[in-house]
């Protein structure tokens, strides 16, 4: 099984793209250089190219001023601005026009998705809703549940912005001692700051981070990866976003003291420590040999299914995953005709899709879409709503990605495309050659990581770049030998 793609937006079904921090060059980009990025991958952004966004840059800090149509797309231009190499902090002021629908429509719709969302079984979560500004109040029992409430809010069509109020409540009994090792043990086991050196202290239930990260994305994540069970708070003021801190020779000895055992135990840790799969760890079986991961068992969702499979490959050291696990609804299992119905009105739900036609068929809990969609990004998300509707077992993804022409020279597509490997994959140890033929982008060199690989990919792809040949080779650094070259398939 290829390993997955990181998106833009992997935030949003879990997610907005997070991606690996260091550069070729050591010398920091002046605000002129940073502006230029982040406007032409605004311009790249198909949804954004619609909507003037005013871009302003000073000491690092990047201001967004401007009028955008959905709440997603204020989201999209933010993480642009927050994956970009130089970019310390963002200041989001865009502001979300107010939809036609009405408040009384949009709360039906929040109370919905947070009804049916796998992280709170029983949500006890109140909405208000005034102008599309959602307010939500309650306790849930950690930061990351309330924070899942507040993603799931956010997709919601007409929301234009999300008060969270909610509080957590704490009826943990776990020492600091055993929270500070948890988050750091599931730091250094995270293929996202594999070259990272964070130092983690935990007093009175608050969690403090301090370190250097690439970027603004991934000081973001590393608060998310401390918001485990039992922390009350984190703390990040003391993660400095400067890729240049980041030291390469701490990755490649996390990678070269992997063994079966400690990858096991790290996936194991993972689910455990997530919202969505803790409660389901004891059904779950994991496998390893050589690097190579096969999860068997059984849980009760789809979405639970792909979740576990995403985890794993978070884990430091991972190969491949045979996903293996089977998906067996735990209550009565509703018909394909009530299939058809939930999933079309969760696709209506979302802002991401509001301007789609998306046709649902169903055949024994097995979910088929079609149709046209404007982008990747867009059948990702489609393909995870549907995921997530109760008593599917399997989404088969027939969305075909609208292939408009990007209108740009493969010249062009090239520059593009080297900026934003420049500005958004980071790496020192890249050395990727692109050519462009014919609007097909042909990827050559080397990185460390799949995760690099499949940024690069994806930056391909967002470049204007069509059907684009990935052949970059993956340094690996397994257990008791040299390095060793791979190409993922």
């Amino acid at each position: 099984m290829i390993l997955p793609k990181q998106s833009l937006t992997v935030s949003l079904i879990a997610v907005f793209l997070i991606c690996s921090p260091t550069i070729a060059e050591s010398s920091s980009p002046t605000a002129a250089e940073i502006l230029s990025a982040i406007k032409a991958d605004l311009k790249d952004a198909g949804r954004l190219s619609e909507n003037k966004i005013e871009v302003a840059v000073e000491s690092g800090i990047v201001t967004l001023i401007g009028t955008v149509v959905s709440l997603q797309d204020r989201q999209i231009a933010s993480s642009i601005a927050k994956r970009t190499r130089g970019v310390e902090a963002v200041q989001n002021r865009i502001l979300v026009e107010r939809s036609a629908r009405s408040d009384s429509e949009i709360q039906s719709d929040v109370q919905k998705v947070l009804l049916i969302n796998q992280s709170v079984e029983h949500p006890p979560i109140t909405t208000e809703v005034s102008g599309g500004t959602v307010g939500l109040l309650g306790k849930v029992d950690s930061l990351s549940q309330r924070r899942i409430a507040e993603f799931a809010a956010a997709g919601v069509r007409g929301v234009s912005e999300v008060d969270n109020q909610i509080t957590v409540r704490m009826s943990s009994d776990r020492s600091d001692e055993e929270l500070r090792a948890e988050i750091s043990a599931l730091i250094v086991q995270s293929v996202y700051f594999d070259n990272a050196n964070i130092d983690v202290q935990v007093e009175d239930h608050v969690a403090k981070l301090s370190g250097a990260v690439g970027s603004v994305t991934a000081k973001e994540r590393l608060e998310q990866v401390a918001e485990i069970w039992g922390v009350a708070a984190v703390d990040v003021s003391g993660v400095e976003v400067n890729p240049d801190k980041l030291d390469d020779s701490l990755r490649k000895q996390r990678y070269a003291d992997v063994s079966d055992e400690s990858i096991t135990d790290a996936i194991r840790r993972s689910f455990e420590a997530d919202p969505y799969l803790f409660s389901r760890v004891t059904g779950i079986e994991i496998v390893v040999d050589q690097a190579k991961v096969k999860l068997n068992g059984t849980v009760d969702r789809s979405f639970i299914r792909t979740r576990a499979g995403q985890l794993v490959h978070g884990v430091v050291g991972v190969r491949r995953i045979a996903n293996q696990l089977e998906v067996e609804y735990s209550e009565e299992k509703p018909s394909d005709e009530t299939i058809i119905e939930e999933t079309q009105q969760a696709l209506a739900r979302s802002g991401h899709l509001d301007r789609r036609e998306i046709r649902v068929h169903c055949d024994r809990a097995h979910v088929s879409l079609y149709g046209l969609v404007d982008s990747e990004l867009e059948k990702r998300v489609a393909h995870s709503i549907a995921d997530g509707v109760a008593g599917v077992v399997h989404v088969n993804n027939s969305l075909a990605v609208e292939a408009e022409p990007s209108g740009k020279s493969d010249q062009q597509i090239e520059k593009d495309l080297n900026r934003k490997l420049k500005y958004a994959l980071l790496d020192r140890s890249d050395q990727i050659d692109v050519v462009v033929e014919d609007g097909v982008a042909i990827l050559r060199g080397h990185v460390d990581t799949w995760l690099q690989w499949q940024t690069a990919m994806d930056l391909a792809v967002e470049a204007g770049a069509h059907h684009p040949h990935n052949m970059i080779r993956v340094r690996y650094h397994p257990p008791h030998s040299g390095m060793r070259y791979f190409i993922p398939q």
